[in-house]
């Protein structure tokens, strides 16, 4: 078969999977109540699909990647790819002028009195408006009025995933173009303040010291991960079903914030005590945070995790969202603290995402996860790392720990990396 053959049974057979699994995909929906999808603001939003719809839109964006990577050729896909930088252009706008908040819910507004109401020109506000709406974001009214979308209308409702954009448009983004000035500066380096973030900021610390002493900039990340993590894929109690918890009787929650996954294992594990383990001016938010049925079973704990562990013997430690925010040297230093404390079989937790391995899934779904692995280095000079790397990590703190592998739970995004202490 000639090239142009197969790319043409490429082609047809990415048309086909596309119309199978749209065909599903509606069958889904239908069976379960759901609408369809629409840029309607008026329609209803699926805000959770089942578990079978999941996987068909899963299947559906891969499939579509392909069949657009490909329909593009080279010089398309490149050049789509560069120009999508004004992307982050025209969130921004949006989200520094609120124009997500001046649009009425069920009406519209003249671009005359959007432009009086932000301080900006009316042209300037109707390019920023129009390249928004090529986006589904906003719709536009007999040619002078803005109105809502239901991308448009969901953002309005929805502050803490606007105030998710903002950290990206404000700390990510500046520091993304920085990130490879930084390699470039400190080949080599271990160390976290050694990033395109510190440079863009003008910082020589870890970007979390930095936020101890700007509380706005804190609360907006904070926020920002209180959105990401109220996605079903990310949701804390996915950690349930993970591991066989019946000898589980005490774990220690280490850098857990506010308490959210304390009390997602608390919920469906009665036997279980908690400490939850983080800086001293989480304390509070914490114990607002505990239900009150639960708060004789959790409670919070002032700890540097640096520092050694101050909790003796309890059956398993917990590190979520912790490790991928620190280069491979703190991140022995973060298991050797625990050593003085571990009791032999005691388990070592890490909620993380696991990179896979170059070609074991689609590109679209690799690609997901080595973003954010970029991103990790463009902020703390960190990673995301593959199967191999959590092994090394653990045999490199300590012989002593066994490494138990990976575990995936359906409909989760992070992984369950854990190791057992092995003692003496």
């Amino acid at each position: 078969m000639t090239k142009a053959a197969e790319n043409s049974c490429e082609l047809e057979r990415l048309a086909q999977d596309i119309a199978a699994k749209t065909k599903e995909f509606i069958a889904v929906l239908h069976k379960n109540g759901h609408a369809l999808p629409s840029h309607d603001p008026g329609l209803p939003r699926n805000q959770s699909l089942p578990p079978a719809g999941v996987t068909l839109q899963t299947n559906l964006m891969e499939l579509t990647t392909e069949l657009q990577a490909l329909v593009q050729g080279p010089r398309l896909h490149v050049h789509n790819q560069i120009l999508a930088h004004v992307n982050l252009v025209n969130l921004h706008a949006i989200y520094k002028l609120k124009l997500q908040e001046l649009v009425p819910i069920d009406g519209s507004i003249s671009y005359k009195h959007l432009a009086k109401s932000v301080g900006v020109g009316e042209d300037v506000i109707r390019r920023i408006a129009r390249y928004a709406i090529t986006k589904h974001i906003f719709q536009e009214n007999d040619g002078n009025y803005l109105a809502h979308s239901a991308t448009s209308k969901m953002l309005a409702e929805s502050p803490m995933m606007m105030e998710w954009i903002g950290m990206v448009c404000e700390e990510m983004w500046p520091a993304a173009t920085q990130a490879i000035p930084a390699l470039m500066k400190w080949p080599g380096s271990q160390e976290p303040q050694h990033s395109g973030y510190a440079i863009a900021h003008n910082l020589d610390t870890h970007v979390f010291d930095m936020l101890v002493d700007q509380p706005e900039r804190a609360a907006r990340f904070a926020n920002a991960m209180i959105y990401f993590n109220s996605n079903e894929d990310l949701a804390p109690h996915h950690l349930c079903d993970a591991f066989d918890w019946v000898d589980v009787k005490q774990l220690v929650d280490i850098g857990g914030s506010a308490g959210s996954t304390a009390v997602a294992l608390a919920t469906r594990l009665p036997e279980l005590n908690i400490v939850i383990q983080d800086h001293a001016v989480l304390g509070e938010q914490a114990q607002r945070s505990i239900p009150h049925e639960l708060s004789d079973r959790i409670e919070f704990m002032a700890h540097d995790f640096f520092k050694v562990q101050p909790v003796h013997d309890a059956d398993a430690y917990h590190f979520r969202w912790i490790f991928h925010d620190w280069p491979d040297k703190y991140c022995v230093m973060l298991l050797r603290a625990l050593i003085p404390a571990l009791k032999t079989g005691a388990r070592v937790i890490v909620s993380d995402f696991v990179v896979p391995e170059l070609g074991t899934q689609s590109r679209y779904r690799e690609g997901l996860v080595r973003g954010f692995d970029l991103a990790m280095m463009e902020l703390f000079n960190a990673k995301e790392r593959e199967q191999r790397d959590w092994d090394k990590l653990f045999c490199d703190a300590d012989p002593r720990f066994l490494f138990d592998g990976v575990r995936a739970v359906a409909g989760a995004d992070l992984a369950f990396i854990s190791a057992v202490w092995g003692g003496a």
